[in-house]
């Protein structure tokens, strides 16, 4: 595991448990985002996000690969927002987020700059049916209104799996701002 723990998105290939997975940046929510991901990442279907998201509110765009060590998520909700509300907007998630998941314990919060817009950043550590998780939720301003965007994995991978996730966060670029152009 030592060496998961210094792998790069931006690297040839990362290995995660066992296999080589190549990152490549690739566009989501009908060309709105790009966000480097797994290559192999694809979008799954509803039925499945129902069965990842019974007790809550799933994604409207969720990918995994066939390995489904970790899951990216993403839903434009119609809430407005702009990007100088993300401190109100992260104060509401902490306040909701807990009764949505079971033991949920905040471990961090934070505002970071990704391409070219500012996310709010929350990780948390809750139980599911299955496991404990770590679940990296940010949310953004999408052409003024909420983007809710999320990585989980199991809390045993957290060590390594957190930097990979802050990079891949990181790597959120909104193809709506017209200095981001489409892809």
């Amino acid at each position: 595991m030592s060496n998961e723990n210094k792998q790069s998105i931006y690297n040839p290939f990362v290995m995660i448990h066992g296999r080589q997975t190549v990152f490549s940046r690739q566009t989501v929510l009908e060309g709105k985002v790009s966000i480097v991901m797994p290559d192999d990442f694809a979008l799954l279907d509803e039925a499945t996000r129902r069965k990842m998201y019974a007790v809550s509110d799933a994604p409207g765009e969720l990918y995994s690969n066939e390995q489904g060590c970790f899951v990216l998520g993403f839903k434009q909700a119609e809430t407005a927002i702009a990007e100088n509300q993300l401190d109100f907007a992260m104060d509401i998630m902490k306040k909701v987020f807990p009764y949505s998941a079971h033991q949920a314990q905040l471990l961090s919060a934070k505002i970071m700059q990704a391409q070219n817009a500012q996310l709010g950043v929350l990780a948390y550590a809750h139980e599911t049916l299955l496991e404990k998780v770590c679940q990296v939720m940010f949310l953004g301003s999408l052409e003024g209104r909420m983007l809710v965007g999320s990585l989980h994995f199991s809390l045993k991978d957290s060590e390594w799996m957190l930097p990979l996730a802050e990079e891949i966060i990181g790597s959120y670029c909104d193809l709506t701002q017209k200095e981001g152009g489409k892809e």
